[in-house]
């Protein structure tokens, strides 16, 4: 099976999971599968009856299966289709991660610059900084929910930071003998 069928098959398997029914077959599993399952689904086994139906029932060539030997390649066909998406998920947030990582190294400089204004009496530079500061929160957001993996391990910092930086920005705008009516 090439590598995209297995991707194919196993985003079929995640829609046909997210049902919430707890059943993936149309119809009635085949009697392998029933069998199978009942074998692997006794109580201390490594997956429940339910489960293993559920997963087996979601591709096409468990149904065809006329023994276990067949399941089992079936089953690791499913896990091999698995890892392999989780490893693009993985990549992906490996290389937005390390450009999130960047954008707050430079935010953390440019935020050090601010405090050096702010402390020297330079309301205006360090209301400027601040203000570049904003964006790097939403930068790297962006960066994530467009990766393709489409997940974000940064929401709670990300918006955590977006808020201070906001609120850093504010304080200091106050300061302003007439403050810059850039606000977001």
């Amino acid at each position: 099976m090439a590598m995209h069928q297995q991707v194919s098959l196993l985003l079929t398997l995640i829609l046909l999971l997210a049902t919430g029914e707890g059943s993936l077959a149309v119809g009635t599993p085949s009697a392998i599968i029933r069998t199978t399952c009942a074998a692997v689904g006794r109580p201390g086994g490594e997956v429940g009856y339910d489960t293993c139906v559920g997963l087996l029932s979601a591709d096409p060539a468990a149904a065809a299966a006329k023994d276990a030997g067949q399941l089992a390649v079936v089953a690791t066909n499913l896990t091999v289709a698995n890892v392999t998406s989780t490893v693009l998920v993985l990549d992906d947030l490996v290389k937005n991660l390390g450009d999130c990582l960047r954008y707050y190294r430079d935010m953390n400089k440019t935020l050090d610059a601010a405090l050096g204004d702010l402390r020297a009496g330079r309301v205006e530079a360090a209301s400027g900084k601040l203000l570049d500061a904003n964006g790097v929160p939403d930068s790297c957001d962006i960066q994530l929910f467009e990766g393709s993996a489409k997940k974000n391990p940064m929401r709670k910092e990300n918006t955590d930071a977006d808020l201070l930086s906001r609120l850093a920005y504010a304080i200091t705008d106050l300061q302003l003998p007439n403050p810059p009516r850039h606000r977001r």
